[in-house]
């Protein structure tokens, strides 16, 4: 039974329960692009799929986003892409039993196979003659937009690697890493990396490891240990101070953390108990055969925007896609130094054994316990040296990831300056900067809960932003956002309290003549004269914006 395009809500909810209902065919959905074209070949899959897949297409926008709703995380389709599910798929409905096409990245046979596989069998259309093995090799470099990886298998052919079996919450330039080995499904010339599950009982309670910071706020961070796998570090776990986290932190920082497990709760991470010289655990994988995919020397990027958009290029070697850190050498002395030292203990190990041996036997001469005696003590000396230079080396080390952290830290300053300085403190100018604040602060999927208002520009709101300095019309802007979003009722730092007519506790609250109630919100805490933001709440939900003003100002 073929269904017609689904174009409004009440189709997405009768489409969603089809989904999540026992069936007797696959369901291949399709949606249309943004223009509404159809970027797969409709007509072919319900040709070859005839009795085998029932085949429905879905416009984008408001039926695709209410479907979305309907059906378990990272179960949707939209902008053209497509993907079948199982007959069975509402009994165990994860994501990762229906891969999702995109049209720039598979085409029309592949979705016919994912319907046919989740029958058992194939169709001879859509067979393919291409070999098929599991293959390993090493990582070489990355094209333009990381969307695709060369590597050079152990039979010494070099084959293009591809996201087509990774999820969409790990793109294949964070899964591979130049230079080092990775494993997959060979199909004719395409490596396929197999995504590997997260296994957190990697990291024992106390141990070290390395966490990627994700998303950054005032009050605290997100890290994550594998993309699959999130944890909150608060200020009192990332040691801010009276400082916000983002002054500490930014997104695509790669920190030390220590883990810690308690029973009956979920894996906590710290970044203030973390020991600087304590032993690493490595990262995990992220793919079958792959490498860790954390590293203290390995920036986590995204691809831009023009990288995304520029043609395809030569696959880039790895020197430009790993640069080598500022401290490259200095680590590479130690590591020498330290197999030196090992060897070095060997031999003294193996003389010293010896020279006891000889000195019991009745036929070893004395002049050779002697020179073996002199041999054991110069061993012994160089033993000495070795390790003042490498200590020597270490502290070098350590003085190098020092500059780089502080040099990170006056660039990510040197930023948030440029940008603060060209704020436009008039009213266009101060509307933009608290939409732009409150899109970085705001992530996507909180966006519904947290909405800018409808707000308005007190007569004396801008004039009242004149004496401020960056910083503090920074922390002005953040706190008109809270004001905006309501959101400063959650913000124990914020104080927010109605504002009175006296200092007096029973003193009236204020109420202008219109109704609207003033609002008292904390900008800044502990320093001398701290700002703080009057605002009203007026009738129908409107919040209009009143004065930046000192503590001892109680005026409205």
């Amino acid at each position: 039974m073929m269904y017609a395009d689904v174009i409004t809500p009440e189709d997405a909810e009768a489409l969603a329960t089809r989904i999540l209902m026992p069936r007797e065919h696959p369901l291949v959905l399709v949606s249309t692009a943004i223009g509404g074209e159809l970027l797969f070949d409709v007509d072919r899959l319900r040709r070859e799929l005839d009795g085998t897949a029932d085949v429905v297409t879905i416009a984008t926008g408001i039926p695709s986003k209410h479907l979305e709703s309907l059906l378990p995380p990272k179960a949707q389709v939209f902008n053209g892409a497509a993907r079948s599910y199982p007959p069975d798929f509402g009994v165990d409905p994860s994501w990762a039993r229906s891969h999702l096409r995109f049209p720039d990245h598979s085409d029309t046979a592949d979705l016919v196979n994912d319907a046919m596989a989740q029958t058992g069998r194939r169709t001879i259309q859509s067979a393919t003659a291409r070999t098929i093995r599991r293959a390993a090799g090493v990582v070489q470099g990355f094209v333009a937009d990381g969307s695709r990886a060369m590597v050079r298998l152990d039979d010494g052919t070099t084959v293009t690697a591809t996201a087509d079996l990774l999820p969409p919450d790990i793109p294949l330039i964070d899964a591979l890493i130049v230079g080092e080995p990775t494993a997959g499904i060979l199909d004719g010339t395409e490596l396929h990396p197999e995504p590997l599950e997260p296994d957190l009982d990697a990291f024992p309670n106390g141990s070290h490891t390395l966490a990627l910071v994700a998303k950054v706020t005032d009050l605290r961070a997100t890290v994550h240990l594998h993309p699959r796998f999130s944890a909150v570090l608060r200020r009192r776990d990332v040691d801010t101070g009276d400082s916000p986290v983002g002054d500490v932190l930014a997104v695509g920082d790669v920190i030390r953390v220590r883990v810690t497990r308690a029973p009956g709760k979920p894996l906590a991470l710290s970044r203030t108990e973390a020991d600087p010289d304590a032993p690493l655990v490595p990262a995990l994988p992220l793919v079958v055969g792959g490498a860790p995919w954390l590293s203290e020397d390995r920036d986590i990027q995204r691809p831009s925007d023009a990288e995304r958009d520029a043609p395809a290029a030569e696959p880039v070697p790895a020197a430009s896609t790993a640069p080598i850190p500022s401290d490259y050498a200095t680590r590479t002395d130690v590591a020498v130094l330290a197999r030196e030292i090992t060897s070095l203990r060997a031999d003294i190990l193996a003389l010293t054994n010896l020279v006891g041996r000889t000195s019991g036997a009745a036929s070893a001469s004395d002049a050779e316990a002697a020179t073996l005696r002199l041999e054991n003590d110069r061993l012994r000396s160089q033993l000495a040296a070795e390790r003042a230079e490498r200590a020597s080396a270490e502290v070098k080390l350590d003085h190098a990831v020092q500059d780089r952290r502080e040099t990170g830290r006056a660039l990510r300053d040197a930023r948030r300056a440029a940008e603060r300085s060209h704020v436009d403190t008039t009213a266009d100018g101060i509307r933009f900067e608290i939409e732009r604040t409150w899109g970085n602060r705001t992530a996507p999927g909180e966006r519904g809960r947290w909405p800018l208002r409808e707000y308005t520009l007190g007569a004396g709101f801008i004039d009242s932003l004149a004496a401020l300095d960056e910083g503090q019309l920074s922390k002005a802007i953040r706190t008109c956002v809270d004001a905006i979003t309501g959101r400063d009722r959650e913000i124990p730092a914020r104080e927010l309290h109605r504002l009175r007519t006296g200092e007096g506790g029973d003193d009236a609250y204020v109420v202008r003549e219109d109704g609207a109630r003033c609002m008292r919100s904390s900008v800044e805490q502990n320093v001398a004269g701290a700002r703080r933001l009057h605002y009203w709440e007026l009738p129908g939900d409107v919040v209009e914006l009143g004065r930046i003003v000192h503590h001892d100002d109680t005026r409205p």
